[in-house]
């Protein structure tokens, strides 16, 4: 296991942008219809290399790979990077069962095919885990590798945000918790708490990201309610099944995880990754200081992980 050494500047002042970024994101990104539904992605590098697809959890989409796409790209891989279905630019149908787990799956898989990649790296980030753990079940066969960034493959180690644990405790149901993510404030107050977790706590996420992430959540309450009514239960009911899948995929693995996660304890979730994924030590890195949104956090040290993994792995 290796630990990154990173500068205090680096830790303290994630990467500047405009106000405009994520129009700016917006007008790089290209879309496909999948079953019927319109599917953003960025597509980034030379369709010779090596494919790689990001795979964004919540309350994120694409944007989330902003600073860290263009770097991996330019290492010699081809990077896909989608909107899943009710995020970011994709579009937000009103089906729960949409958002189940299995149709996000093919999705992403119907995606690659329709853009004509046979296989690809899984860079899997928070609960796009969940979608990126079918995937190895479904299609081991098409991962030339897996990459787990603080992501879960179980409930061990994990510290829900608020709401999480208001649902999973009964208090509300998730058409109730996220019912007001139409109004633009509660947005706005729903992405706050969820990044203040991910950076370092109350006050600790840059208003500018609050702002771009409270956009992508308005009109996104089937989207939200569906992922928890659908393919969180299924999730947690299914751990043996998911066990079974990651220990029978032969495809090289990593995990690349920001050491202070307030959402994911690293000393409980990492070991849990490395033991149902068998990673060796050699292919485990933490970045001291960084929170769960590493990637907008810690992005040099992030790229240099994955690329190093890569390079090493796969064949260009």
């Amino acid at each position: 296991m290796r630990t990154l050494l990173l500068t205090t500047a680096v830790l303290l002042a994630p990467p500047a942008f405009a106000d405009s970024a994520r129009d700016v994101h917006r007008a790089t990104l290209q879309s496909t219809e999948i079953g019927g539904h319109s599917i953003a992605y960025l597509d980034l590098g030379d369709p010779a290399d090596p494919a790689v697809m990001l795979l964004h959890g919540i309350p994120t989409s694409s944007f989330l790979f902003r600073d860290v796409a263009p770097r991996i790209a330019a290492a010699g891989y081809r990077v896909i990077a989608p909107d899943l279905l009710g995020h970011g630019a994709s579009d937000r149908p009103d089906d729960l069962a949409a958002y189940a787990t299995a149709a996000r799956a093919d999705r992403m898989l119907a995606l690659a095919d329709s853009i004509g990649i046979d296989d690809f790296a899984l860079v899997l980030h928070d609960v796009g885990g969940i979608t990126g753990w079918q995937m190895v079940g479904d299609a081991p066969e098409r991962l030339s590798a897996v990459v787990a960034t603080n992501t879960m493959a179980g409930l061990a180690g994990v510290r829900p945000a608020p709401v999480v644990m208001q649902i999973m405790g009964g208090e509300v149901s998730p058409m109730e918790a996220f019912a007001g993510l139409d109004d633009p404030a509660a947005a706005r107050d729903m992405a706050k708490m969820w990044l203040d977790q991910g950076w370092s706590g109350p006050g600790s996420a840059p208003e500018a990201e609050i702002d771009a992430y409270g956009a992508d959540l308005q009109g996104s309450s089937a989207a939200y309610s569906g992922f928890f009514a659908m393919a969180v239960p299924a999730f947690l009911q299914g751990e043996e099944g998911l066990k079974a899948d990651l220990a029978a995929y032969e495809g090289p693995t990593a995990i690349i995880f920001g050491e202070n996660d307030l959402f994911f304890d690293a000393s409980i979730v990492v070991p849990d990754l490395a033991a149902k994924l068998g990673t060796p030590d050699e292919n485990i890195t933490l970045i001291p200081g960084t929170g769960h949104f590493l990637q907008a956090i810690a992005p040099d040290a992030y790229v240099s992980a994955l690329t190093e993994f890569l390079n090493t792995n796969l064949e260009k």
